[in-house]
């Protein structure tokens, strides 16, 4: 007679260790998803990294032209010259043009929202200004903007992208929606000299990123001195970098940057 019984220790020995295999399987699919699921976001998204055609990167494109409408549309009131923050209540007050008075006015004349500053793909010390308080904007009392709104790139500031200085020849030729020279873009190293410590380089450990004209263009770069962008000096036409004053600080080539603060002989620059 054949012997039915079921030895329960070997069974139970084998269905626990198809319980750890499958554990473990599920572990190692797990870990593997992650790592392609990263991998796949930094490529889509870009994470950070300055890439053509990201999802962060093209978003940064789009906002960029949200901002230079805000200017262009407000433009349209002034002559098509761009905003000047001591102009606004014609105080002529020349150390009110910098950065964080420039895009704080545009945000109270409604221009501008204070989420479309903020790069997708920004490293450094940059936050949304979420409490932007509209009620500064008090024009009797010769009050435009919200002085709390901050650009300071030494401890943090409200806005990503760099702008063409309120001063010299270049402000007052072609800070206007006329003709082809570059008003805004992202940040670049001081100087434009290559550094991949400063915080404008993506995490790919490259510096891209786009610049906008006059004309509302938008073109994405990966060099400081761009084909499209020169200038004048002794009857030559030379290689502009768009990050370094090389015609003096009254002078006339593109400089993109941010402007701590306006003296009577200049803009003091900032860099990341």
């Amino acid at each position: 007679m054949k012997d039915y019984r079921i030895d329960t220790a070997s069974r139970c020995d084998r269905r626990g260790y198809s319980l750890v295999g499958l554990l473990v399987t599920m572990a190692i699919i797990a870990v593997l998803s992650y790592i392609m699921l990263t991998s796949m976001n930094k490529a889509v998204t870009g994470e950070g990294s300055t890439k053509e055609g990201t999802v962060f990167t093209i978003e940064d494109q789009m906002q960029l032209d949200a901002v230079f409408k805000g200017f262009y549309i407000n433009a349209m009131e002034r002559k098509g010259k761009f905003l000047v923050p001591s102009e606004l209540g014609q105080s002529g007050t020349r150390s009110d043009d910098t950065t964080a008075s420039l895009f704080s006015a545009m945000i109270a004349l409604n221009f501008l929202s204070p989420k479309a500053l903020v790069s997708p793909n920004d490293n450094g010390w940059v936050d949304v200004d979420e409490d932007y308080n509209f009620n500064a904007y008090q024009p009797m009392d010769n009050q435009f903007w919200d002085p709390r709104f901050k650009a300071d790139l030494e401890d943090i500031s409200n806005v990503s992208y760099a702008h063409l200085p309120l001063f010299g020849k270049r402000f007052e030729r072609k800070w206007n929606s006329n003709g082809h020279f570059p008003v805004l873009g992202n940040r670049g190293p001081k100087d434009g000299i290559d550094n991949p410590n400063s915080y404008t380089y993506g995490r790919n450990g490259q510096w891209a990123g786009h610049m906008v004209f006059s004309d509302g263009s938008i073109v994405f770069i990966q060099t400081f001195t761009p084909g499209q962008v020169t200038f004048k000096k002794d009857g030559q036409f030379l290689p502009d970098n768009i990050f370094k004053i090389e015609d003096g600080p009254a002078g006339s080539d593109a400089i993109l940057g941010f402007t701590k603060e306006m003296k009577d002989d200049g803009p003091v620059l900032q860099w990341d």
